[in-house]
């Protein structure tokens, strides 16, 4: 997504080995041979699949990196043209390429609903730590069966680690959803890479485009966007935090703006958990969390959702450490499917704030119903594809309710269907809520 009525579309060509290049020898040359080709990047697109009646052109770039060449870069904003703005909840149908000499297979995707009220129920995928492996695939054959509309991932994409191969291999096996549905993406510590000796996040910079210009920022390491009724801010914990940075000043601008008449709900998604009861990764991200923590909790965030930690593990509403039913629920997922196995160590005994933990691969899904209710849902990847691991309602703080998942027992939910069954029964004859049902 690039914004309200725009989607970003990217795809790759001329791979380093193309016989139209005729290099000698792999070097920079490369990039500058692809520029003097000229090749055309254009979607045609339109509401029906055999009438492809519109239009828009973008640009490539590429890149290098000690003896890889990129290929072609190509990136088509959809909406922001001549043609003017796509249309909300709608199906549309394009192919890639150039029309003078081939273009891609036919693909579509499903513009999101205009924010408000009436854009419910909306359903959100998350996934972390994806990487490339049987359990990756495992985890987006489970994201594939349960629909979301949308993904958010929460960094550690590719598992490159500075193998830029790896980086087109990763494009081939998310290719068949992210060509459907829109994918989010925020950059992980396996997007770092030394490239002739400078650290810095080179291929995922040049490979992924963010609504950062939609959302004011200068980066795409942090950005934010809207989907349906969901504010979503994308925070960058590979970025400078302080309270003097420019992450700073444009989260507290961003948090500011936000209209919670339009989009109900505010969710962050970020690499590295603030709240963690595993081993692993124990305390790395305690100086982001006393910088930014009070900022979350004054504009009043929901849910946060975070990967690095290869497990699942899920809080109460909590802030600055202690139980709080103001404060966000923190979910981490960083149980997609990555190369260097399972975190299985945890503290004991658990801290009181967190509800449930377990290293398993999987990934979930967050159902929101209407502005005040959603469903959240872990999926083990080992179970079948409707066998739930984990589920909680959330219920937005200031609702005068109590959020199920502040009094729900900290176990491994051995009666969490039976209380959530019974909560929901006695919410609806409080206040019914609008009935809704996913297609």
């Amino acid at each position: 997504m690039a914004g309200v009525g725009a989607m970003s579309v990217d795809w790759v060509t001329n791979p380093q080995d193309d016989d139209m290049l005729m290099l000698g020898s792999r070097s920079e040359a490369y990039c500058d041979r692809l520029t003097d080709l000229q090749l055309n990047s254009t979607v045609l697109y339109g509401t029906n699949s055999t009438s492809l009646v519109s239009t828009d052109q973008g640009e490539y770039s590429c890149y290098t990196a000690d003896e890889y060449q990129s290929g072609a870069l190509h990136h088509v904003t959809l909406g922001l043209g001549p043609e003017g703005p796509l249309k909300a909840s709608t199906q549309y149908f394009y192919r890639v390429g150039d029309p003078q000499l081939a273009l891609s297979e036919l693909y579509s995707f499903t513009t999101p609903p205009e924010a408000g009220a009436n854009s419910f129920p909306y359903r959100l995928g998350l996934i972390g730590d994806l990487g490339q492996t049987e359990n990756s695939m495992d985890t987006l054959d489970h994201a594939a069966a349960l629909e979301p509309v949308s993904v958010l991932n929460v960094g550690d994409l590719s598992y490159a680690d500075g193998y830029q191969p790896r980086w087109d291999s990763y494009g081939r096996l998310v290719q068949s959803s992210a060509a459907r549905i829109p994918w989010q993406v925020i950059e992980g510590n396996h997007e770092q890479e030394v490239v002739e000796g400078k650290l810095g996040f080179l291929a995922y910079e040049k490979r992924f485009h963010t609504p950062s210009t939609f959302s004011e920022s200068n980066t795409n390491l942090y950005y934010s966007y809207e989907v349906a009724g969901l504010h979503v801010i994308m925070l960058g914990c590979y970025a400078d935090y302080s309270r003097k940075s420019q992450q700073y000043a444009w989260l507290e601008k961003d948090l500011a703006k936000v209209d919670r008449s339009r989009t109900p709900w505010l969710i962050v998604g970020m690499h590295a958990p603030w709240y963690n009861s595993n081993v692993a990764h124990q305390g790395e991200m305690e100086g982001m969390r006393n910088t930014m923590e009070s900022l979350l909790f004054e504009y009043g965030v929901d849910a946060v959702f975070a990967g690095h930690v290869h497990a699942y593990e899920r809080s109460l509403r909590v802030y600055k450490g202690q139980l709080n039913e103001l404060g966000p629920v923190y979910i981490n997922i960083g149980d997609g499917g990555n190369r260097e196995g399972l975190s299985n160590g945890y503290i004991k005994p658990s801290p009181r704030w967190s509800a449930f933990r377990e290293p398993s691969y999987g990934m979930g899904v967050l159902n929101v119903m209407n502005t005040t209710h959603a469903v959240w849902q872990w999926h083990r990847n080992q179970d079948g594809i409707m066998v739930i691991g984990d589920e909680i309602d959330i219920i937005r703080a200031g609702q005068s309710q109590i959020p199920v998942a502040e009094i729900m027992p900290s176990c491994k939910g051995y009666f969490l269907g039976a209380f959530r069954r019974l909560y929901t029964f006695l919410q609806r004859l409080v206040q019914p809520p609008a009935l809704h049902k996913f297609a």
